[in-house]
C-alpha cells in the first residue's frame, strides 16, 4: 500500500544463488547453504506445537512478544519482538511497508531483521496466510506459511511464501529459511539482511532477488567485533513509546525520560539537558542535569526536577540532549522530543489534534479506496464531552468516507468499543477543513479515544501534516486492521476531535467570614461561609455542613436562588460555635451535594484554639464607619488599653495587622490598599475579642 500519488512498478525478482558475504562495519558475515561450510536447510515444523499469530493483516506488526532469555544481536541483547506481516521482525516497533528501505539505512524504523520482506499480505477473502511462533531456551523461530504478495486486482493477493527466522540464542546466529517461494511482487522486495540499532550499520544478503526453495542463509555474530561502540542513546521522553500528551493551561506536567548505554564500552559521566520549546523554538524551561558513568547495557530514569506548567495555548516541544561523551561513535540517538498540545480549558470548546496549521498539498489515500487513518487523542482536561470530529480533506472527486470514534478500552489501551461511527457524504466532505457533529456527545472522564478517517472510495486524500514535532500517534487502519503508521516519526495528519466542557456541577466552600487559621475562639460565635460554584452550571438546594475537632455536625441547608457558573454566596449557619471546653484543632465547613462531580474543593479547614469561660465586656458592639470606606475606617467602642488588631478578607485570610491603643475608644485603620470587598476587623485586648464588618468600596 502506498500514497495515491506513488507510482507501483512490478519488479521480477531473480533468483539468488550461493555465496558469502560481509562484514558489516561491526562483523557480521553471511553464508547460504550452497557455499561450502554454509548452513544446511532444515525446516523446522511449528505448525502444531507454535503459537498462532492470529493478527496480521496487510502492513500490520504483532507484538511485543519478551523472549525467554535474551538474544545478542550486534554490540547488545534484544528480548522484544515484533512480528511483521511484511516478512521482518523488529526489536524496537515501527511499522515498514513499501517503497522498502534500502539495507542498512538509518532512519525509520531501524533495528530490524528482514527474512523475506515484502509487500506480503495476510488480508483479503480466502487469503491462506499463517504465521507461528515458538519460544524455547535456545531459540526463537518465526514461521510465514503460504503468505502472497499484496495485489491491487481481485482477490487482493497473489502468490505464496512459506519461510522462517531462526534466532539462536547460544550462538548468536541468524538463520533463514526458504520452502516454497512463487509469484511476483509490485514492490521493491524482497530484502533479506539484518540492521542494527543505528540504521547506518547493517548487512544485506540481497535485495530484490527471490531465494530458491530448499535454501538457507544465515548470519554470523563475530567473536571479536571489528568495533568498540561507545553510544549512549535517550530510550524515550515522558513516557515509554514517547507519545504526544495534550495538556490544559495551568497544569502541572511532571518531566522524565529515560537514557541508555547502548554501546558495548564504559561511558564516563555526561550531560543531560532537558528543554520545552515553543512553537517558535524558544526555550521556556531548561534543566541541566550530571549522568553518572554507565556500563555497557545499563540505563538510568531521570524524573526531573521542573515541571512544565504552561500559561499560553499552543504547541510544545520537550526536548532532550545528550552531550559530553568521550569518543562517541554514534550521534544520531542522542536527541529526543516529545509533542505537547496546550489547550484552554476556559473556551468553550476545542478542536483538538496533533496536525499543525500547515500540509504537504499532496495528502494520501490507499490504492483501491479501502484504508483509513487513525490518531489516539486524550482529551487535554477532564471532565469532558467529545462533541464531533474533525478532518482536512486535501481533494475528493467523488469519494464518500467515514468517521468513527473507539475507545481505548482495549487489551492494553488498544482500541475497544466503537462510540460512533457515521458515513460522510462526497456532497459533505469536498477540500478543507471540516468538523462533523455526533448525534450523542460522548462524556468523558478519564483516557482517551482513536479517532479514524475511512476511505469508502478511490478519490479521496487526507491532508498531512509533515511540520515537526510529530506525535507519534497514528496508526493505519486496513481491512480492519490496525498498525502504527509507517512514516509515523515524520508525519501527522489532520485527524481530531471537538472537545467541549460539560454541564457539570461542582459546589464547595471558598472561605469564611471572621474565622481565621490560629484564631482564640473564647465567646459563642456565628459560622459564615462563602460557598463557589466552581462548575459551569446553576446549582442550588445543597447542604452546608460545619464540625470542630471530630465533634457533632452542624448543618445549614441553602435555600436560596440557584448560583450561578463562577458565582458565590454567604451560608449562615443557625447554630454557633460555642466554646464549652478548652480545645485545639480543625474547624472544617464542607457543601453536600449528590450532583456534585469533583470533590476536591468541597472542603475547607482552619485550625482555631476553644477557650471556655472568657467573655466579651458587657459594652456596645464595635461602630465602623463609612462603610463602605474608601482610604480608611473609623473604629469605635473599645476599650482604651492596648489591644492587637487584624483585618481578614472573606476567605479568612488575613490581609492587615497592626497594635494599637485607642484614643477615646477610636481607632482608625487605612484600607486605600485593600481591594474592594467585605472585610472583618478583629480587636484582642485585655483577655477581650471584639469584631466589627466592614466594606471597602473604591
Amino acid at each position: 500500500m502506498m500514497r495515491s500519488l506513488l507510482l507501483s512498478l512490478i519488479f521480477a525478482p531473480v533468483a539468488v544463488f550461493g555465496a558469502t558475504g560481509g562484514p558489516d562495519q561491526y562483523g557480521y558475515l553471511w553464508k547460504d547453504s550452497d557455499e561450502p561450510g554454509g548452513p544446511v536447510y532444515s525446516w523446522v515444523d511449528i505448525t502444531v506445537d507454535g503459537i498462532p499469530i492470529t493478527d496480521l493483516a496487510d502492513d500490520n506488526t504483532h507484538g511485543p512478544f519478551i523472549m525467554s532469555g535474551n538474544m545478542p544481536y550486534y554490540w547488545y541483547d534484544v528480548k522484544k519482538v515484533w512480528v511483521g506481516s511484511n516478512g521482518y521482525v523488529a526489536f524496537g516497533g515501527g511499522n515498514i511497508a513499501a517503497n522498502f528501505p534500502a539495507l542498512p539505512a538509518a532512519g525509520g524504523t531501524d533495528n530490524y531483521i528482514a527474512a523475506f520482506m515484502a509487500d506480503l499480505t495476510f488480508g483479503g477473502t480466502g487469503n491462506p496466510a499463517q504465521c507461528f511462533l515458538k519460544d524455547e531456551a535456545t531459540r526463537l523461530i518465526i514461521s510465514w506459511i503460504n503468505v502472497p504478495f499484496w495485489s491491487v486486482n481481485a482477490p487482493g493477493y497473489t502468490g505464496s511464501n512459506t519461510f522462517q527466522l531462526i534466532l539462536s540464542k547460544q550462538d548468536s546466529t541468524i538463520t533463514m529459511q526458504y520452502q516454497s517461494i512463487s509469484g511476483t511482487t509490485s514492490s521493491n522486495g524482497p530484502v533479506i539482511g539484518i540492521e542494527s540499532i543505528t540504521g547506518s550499520i547493517g548487512l544485506a544478503r540481497s535485495q530484490s532477488l527471490m531465494p530458491a526453495a530448499g535454501y538457507a542463509v544465515r548470519f554470523y555474530n563475530p567473536a571479536t567485533p571489528l568495533l568498540q561502540v561507545k553510544d549512549a542513546a535517550v530510550d524515550w521522553v515522558g513516557e515509554e513509546g514517547t507519545g504526544g500528551l495534550t495538556l490544559a493551561t495551568g497544569s502541572s506536567l511532571p518531566l522524565a525520560t529515560m537514557v541508555h548505554n547502548t554501546g558495548n564500552q564504559p561511558l564516563d559521566p555526561f550531560t543531560l539537558t532537558s528543554k520545552v520549546l515553543n512553537a517558535s523554538g524558544q526555550a521556556v524551561l531548561t534543566e541541566t542535569v550530571a549522568v553518572p558513568a554507565l556500563q555497557p547495557g545499563g540505563n538510568i530514569q531521570f524524573e526531573l526536577e521542573q515541571h512544565f506548567v504552561p500559561t499560553a495555548t499552543g504547541t510544545y516541544r520537550h526536548q532532550v540532549v545528550l552531550s559530553g561523551i568521550t569518543g562517541e561513535m554514534i550521534s544520531t540517538n542522542n536527541t529526543m522530543q516529545r509533542e505537547l498540545v496546550v489547550y484552554a480549558p476556559s473556551e468553550a470548546t476545542a478542536l483538538v489534534s496533533w496536525a499543525g496549521t500547515t500540509d504537504d498539498g499532496v495528502g494520501l489515500a490507499w490504492n483501491g479506496g479501502d484504508g483509513g487513518i487513525a490518531a489516539y487523542i486524550m482529551p487535554p482536561y477532564y471532565p469532558c464531552q467529545i462533541t464531533g470530529t474533525t478532518v482536512r480533506i486535501a481533494s475528493n472527486s467523488g469519494s464518500n468516507f467515514a468517521m468513527m470514534v473507539y475507545d481505548d478500552d482495549g487489551p492494553g489501551g488498544a482500541p475497544g468499543t466503537l462510540l460512533d461511527s457515521s458515513v460522510i457524504a462526497y456532497a459533505n466532505g469536498g477540500p478543507g477543513d471540516h468538523v462533523y457533529t455526533l448525534p450523542n456527545a460522548i462524556q468523558c472522564l478519564s483516557g482517551g479515544y482513536y479517532v479514524v478517517w475511512y476511505m469508502l472510495g478511490a478519490n479521496v486524500n487526507i491532508a498531512v501534516d509533515i511540520q515537526a514535532p510529530f506525535s507519534l500517534r497514528c496508526y493505519e487502519v486496513l481491512s480492519g486492521s490496525w498498525a502504527e503508521y509507517r512514516d509515523r516519526s515524520n508525519t501527522d495528519f489532520h485527524l481530531g476531535l471537538r472537545v467541549a466542557q460539560p454541564p457539570f456541577t461542582d459546589i464547595g466552600v471558598a472561605g469564611l467570614f471572621g474565622i481565621n487559621n490560629g484564631q482564640q475562639i473564647s465567646t459563642a460565635t456565628t459560622v459564615q461561609a462563602l460557598v463557589q460554584n466552581y462548575g459551569n452550571t446553576p446549582v442550588g438546594g445543597f447542604q452546608v455542613k460545619y464540625r470542630f475537632n471530630n465533634g457533632p455536625e452542624a448543618t445549614q441547608n441553602y435555600t436560596g436562588n440557584p448560583i450561578g457558573p463562577g458565582n458565590s454566596a454567604i451560608v449562615t449557619f443557625a447554630q454557633q460555635l460555642l466554646p464549652i471546653e478548652d480545645a485545639s484543632g480543625p474547624l472544617c465547613v464542607w457543601t453536600v451535594s449528590a450532583a456534585d462531580l469533583l470533590n476536591q474543593n468541597d472542603t475547607l479547614c482552619v485550625n482555631v484554639d476553644i477557650v471556655a469561660g472568657i467573655q466579651d465586656h458587657g459594652m456596645a458592639p464595635l461602630t465602623l464607619w463609612p462603610s463602605p470606606a474608601q482610604d480608611a475606617v473609623q473604629v469605635s467602642g473599645l476599650p482604651a488599653i492596648p489591644i492587637s488588631w487584624t483585618v481578614s478578607d472573606v476567605r479568612g485570610t488575613t490581609v492587615l495587622e497592626g497594635n494599637a491603643t485607642p484614643v477615646d475608644g477610636t481607632l482608625h485603620i487605612g484600607t486605600d490598599r485593600l481591594a474592594p470587598g467585605t472585610y472583618v476587623l478583629q480587636c484582642k485586648g485585655g483577655g477581650t475579642t471584639l469584631r466589627g464588618r466592614f466594606v471597602v468600596q473604591h
